[in-house]
């Protein structure tokens, strides 16, 4: 079909389309809007006492039927007396969701609460409410201070003044207008608006009032279940849509169901875009999955964004995957903006929907410049209102159309959809261009490609089946990215979720992986991860797809980041996490929503209340002591705060899975110089069977029987993974091995048939009966504990690796049987043993020293650059500027290479400051060849300027290298 013809038959489809959905719109309520306190005490009041009461009050009825319940209630009679139009009622229960923007945060709340109270300028109640969260209680909210210090104070107003749900949100529409009018709320208690509020409304309705402005979650963790109640499909369309108002509109009969196709893309509206994922196999059997037919296109290292072309170009809206709207930045229509008034579409073209990158260019040097500059970039070209040559600029990189004329076009093959994309779209240079691709059929193209790609300085590339669909928020095989392997790196940014914290001068914040439905639990992925080290050569698929399509289980712990934090953004995340952390010593939170190692965190929070960051790391801690603080087993080395993950929220964290994948891939690559590589020999060794592991103890041939356990009794909780050695050893396998040695086994703990002085408990991780009997006062020991014995044919003392989770005064004693170091004063110690310490020091002792070290020393990070071997290339620097250089990375512990394959860190000069004719292109070629020729994914040093030394020593931590990447040609 020619291209008129389908804009032509589009276009009938979707005045088609639009006469359909005229029709579909709810009817006005047929009675008058009913109070706000009615609002309040059917629902939100409601729903805190289901939460309030718990489940000891509701018998045997779980607490999300109780939820259902409540809201069901609700629904029932809204419709019976209000109508089908829940809008009103909606966006207050739902303020996050509200597009309306007041920026009233606690700060500017508390002072316009004050001066209503005719209190004087810092009084004591003032301070009190400034610092409400040091009193804050699980559920208790800045509201819930403000409306107890105004209780003290004033009286209800009388019963005949009722705010009705549409005067409040017409109150609502007026502190906009009065925001827009101000520039903000720099006197938020001369607002007529909020004063009329302030007199009118009762306790309860300026509690949900206060929660409503500052944006807060009025009805907690319920609003899937009330969307569900409302309508099957509500929940499901507003992920689409990202719109209350067009949900309340178009699906008010819950006997209508909407089709597929509505819940695809909907023009005006964010959608959640295609991902590409990430595959650690061959690249022949990449070419597999993709039928030997694929595109290959460069990664663009920008911000994804959508651009919905409506009326002709009457109207443009430039949305995030999240619906955040960026309209006012790249231009509202043809006419305005830094990149609507270069879109040049065919005349054809009444509307349609582009999927794509903006990224930064520079137009004097002709290059694309780092992520971080995407918004100063657009805001500086709207300053000066400048054309396409002048500095830098915002660009959009179209990847796809998706949506024409009224037609959705994501069940088309690719190639047609680039095809269609080609003819009615004319690229403007440096504003808007279409990402170029190449068709391919061979693997070798995918390594030519990447190695183009590595020379360009690019992110990497993206393969693409040729006749794939386009499935809206799907990462599957059909879209892969092929990313440069970076040495002394731990795989790709992780976007991890915020579920602890220990207040400090600094912060720490503990981050979770997520669990999902389809993994069970963690016993499932270890085992999966026992047959994955077993056969460390194969080259299979990844151990699961974790899409954001599946239902999280739980969080478990990983890790505590602190570092690349700014003030600024310790203080948003304060403030968007503000009243919903949970005290540890008062309570710690179910096995169904969180779970922690031994080290926990003072202060917790739900998931789903908590946001998101994006964290970078050097390594992955695998050492005993961080396999027992953190829930997922290890954690990692190095981590660093890349942003704040705005456009993601808590469904999109990092996996578990995800984390047992890129492990594996890690422990199949050689990590260090070029020159480092692994044989099959050596690969084999891994293999081994270890004497001490499962099947080794079932065989009576190998291990003489022994009475070392005689007179001991044994309960063991559960498996083993023992890291040192890459082995996992069963809970039956355990009893296996303690009957074998004479000890005994527990079956029952409540019988009291056993002695506790000869009583041992083992476990080897945090599973819910070993946390109940921590809480009832038992030590566990570690299964480590009886392969020593084993190995020794004695039962050896207890040091601190053999304690799971003991009393202070059974660690004090233990701790005097090592030195600080770990060894051994009381046992004997193995080669393997030794070789453990040594690597866990490695990482250990160094940050201690730093820890212990006084004021003064712990100014210069001495250990700082201690894994970096650095190449300073002599030709492009000066000698004063080489030898700066080469003094600070010694000063630091780093170490200097001599030629590009034995450095993992490569310096260039800074623009200005370059000398000789040695280009950044030509470095990355020699890198590439340095690298050698291969069909893996390649391993090469990250090439960075001057500037990120400067910044690692004054951050006291290796800040990320790809914000220090040269830019210039």
């Amino acid at each position: 079909m020619e291209s008129a013809e389908i804009l032509t038959s589009t276009h009938e489809v979707s005045q088609e389309l639009q006469e359909s959905e005229s029709t579909e719109k709810a009817p006005p309520n047929f009675a008058p809007s009913p109070d706000f306190i009615w609002l309040c005490e059917e629902l939100f009041v409601k729903l805190e006492d289901v939460q309030r009461q718990g489940r000891e009050h509701l018998g045997n009825k779980p607490l999300s039927v109780r939820y259902y319940e409540v809201i069901s209630h609700f629904i029932r009679l809204w419709r019976k007396t209000v109508g089908n139009n829940i809008f009103p009622a909606l966006v207050l229960s739902l303020p996050y969701r509200d597009r309306r923007i007041y920026n009233i945060k606690d700060y500017t709340l508390v002072k316009a609460i004050c001066s209503y109270l005719a209190l004087p300028k810092q009084s004591a109640t003032e301070k009190r409410l400034l610092k409400w969260k040091r009193r804050a209680t699980r559920g208790v909210r800045l509201s819930n201070f403000c409306v107890e210090e105004i209780r003290k104070r004033k009286s209800e107003p009388s019963p005949g003044r009722r705010i009705t749900i549409d005067k409040l949100n017409e109150c609502l529409d007026h502190l906009v207008e009065e925001r827009n009018a101000k520039g903000g709320f720099k006197g938020l208690s001369d607002s007529p608006t909020f004063n009329f509020c302030l007199q009118n409304m009762s306790f309860i309705e300026l509690r949900f009032f206060f929660d409503i402005v500052l944006k807060n979650r009025v009805i907690g963790g319920q609003e899937h279940k009330l969307l569900n109640c409302w309508h099957p499909d509500a929940l499901d369309y507003l992920s689409v849509v990202s719109d209350l108002e067009t949900v309340a509109s178009r699906l008010w009969d819950p006997e209508h169901r909407l089709r597929r196709d509505d819940l695809s893309i909907n023009l005006g509206y964010a959608f959640v875009p295609q991902l590409a994922k990430k595959m650690t196999i061959s690249y022949e059997k990449i070419c597999t999955k993709l039928n030997n037919d694929f595109l290959i296109e460069e990664k663009m290292d920008g911000e994804r964004i959508q651009v919905h072309y409506m009326d002709y170009g009457a109207k443009i809206r430039f949305l995030s995957r999240r619906g955040v709207d960026y309209t006012q930045l790249y231009g509202e229509n043809l006419q305005s903006g830094t990149v609507a008034n270069y879109l040049n579409f065919d005349s054809n073209v009444r509307d349609c929907v582009l999927d794509g990158e903006m990224i930064t260019f520079d137009t004097d040097r002709n290059v694309v410049l780092p992520f971080g500059m995407v918004k100063s970039s657009a805001r500086q070209a709207l300053s000066t209102e400048g054309i396409c040559s002048q500095g830098h600029r915002p660009m959009l990189m179209v990847l796809d159309l998706v949506y024409l004329n009224g037609v959705s076009l994501i069940k088309l093959p690719l190639y047609q959809r680039k095809e269609f994309l080609n003819r009615v779209l004319k690229p403007c240079p440096h504003a808007v261009e279409i990402l170029p691709y190449v068709r391919c059929s061979e693997h070798t193209a995918i390594r030519k490609s990447l190695e183009k790609s590595i020379s360009m300085g690019s992110e990497g590339i993206v393969l693409k089946s040729y006749k794939a669909r386009y499935e809206i928020g799907a990462r599957n095989d059909y879209w892969i990215k092929v990313k440069p392997e970076y040495l002394e790196q731990f795989g790709e940014n992780l976007d991890l979720v915020i579920i602890g914290r220990t207040p400090g001068k600094k912060d720490s914040l503990m981050c979770g992986l997520a669990v999902y439905e389809g993994e069970e639990d963690l016993n499932e992925i270890e085992a999966k991860r026992e047959s994955a080290i077993v056969n460390l050569d194969s080259e299979g698929d990844e151990l699961d797809d974790t899409d954001g399509k599946k239902i999280i289980k739980y969080f478990i712990s990983f890790c505590v980041i602190a570092n690349g934090i700014s003030q600024q953004e310790f203080k948003e995340i304060d403030r968007k996490t503000r009243g919903a952390w949970v005290k540890s010593d008062q309570r710690l939170p179910s096995a169904d929503l969180l779970r922690f190692g031994s080290k926990i965190p003072e202060e917790w929070i739900d998931p789903k209340n908590s946001i998101m960051l994006e964290v970078k790391a050097r390594s992955l801690d695998n050492t005993e002591s961080s396999k027992k603080k953190f829930a997922a087993g290890c954690t990692l080395h190095g981590g660093y705060c890349r942003r704040i993950r705005d456009d993601k929220d808590w469904t999109g964290c990092y996996s578990f899975s995800e984390l047992w994948q890129e492990r594996l891939h890690k422990s199949s690559t050689g990590v260090g110089s070029f020159n480092k590589q692994y044989s099959k020999k050596m690969k084999s060794k891994k293999r081994k069977i270890d004497p001490f592991s499962g099947q080794a103890a079932k065989k009576h041939d190998v291990f003489d029987s022994t009475n070392i356990f005689k007179g001991l009794q044994f309960y063991v909780l559960s498996d083993y993974i023992d890291v040192s050695r890459n082995v996992r050893i069963t809970k039956s396998e355990f009893d296996d091995l303690i009957l074998q040695n004479s000890g005994k086994l527990v079956r029952n703990l409540i019988s009291k048939h056993h002695s506790e002085s000869q009583f041992r408990i083992i476990s080897g991780k945090y599973t819910a009966e070993c946390r109940a009997l921590i809480e009832r006062g038992y030590d566990i020991l570690s299964p480590q504990w009886i392969l020593d014995c084993i190995r020794n044919r004695m039962v050896v003392k207890l040091e601190p690796r053999h304690c799971f989770n003991v009393s202070s005064e059974l660690m004090t004693i233990v701790n005097g049987r090592v030195d600080e170091y770990g060894d051994s004063f009381v046992n004997p110690i193995t080669e393997q043993q030794l070789d453990n310490l040594i690597d866990t020091n490695m990482k250990q002792t160094e940050p201690n020293l730093m820890r212990e070290a006084n004021s003064e020393l712990d100014v210069v990070p001495l250990f700082l650059f201690s894994t970096r071997a650095v190449y300073i290339p002599p030709q492009v620097f000066n000698a004063v500027d080489a030898y700066g250089l080469t003094s600070k990375f010694k000063l630091h512990g780093g170490s200097i290479a001599s030629d590009i394959p034995s450095c993992n860190l490569i310096i260039m000069p800074n623009e200005n400051q370059r000398l000789g004719t040695q280009s950044l292109v030509e470095m990355r070629q020699s890198v590439l060849q340095a690298m050698g020729r291969n069909d893996s994914t390649p391993s090469i040093p990250y090439i960075v300027t001057p500037d990120w030394v400067e910044k690692s020593i004054e951050e006291n931590c290796q800040v990320p290298e790809e914000d220090f990447t040269p830019v210039y040609a």
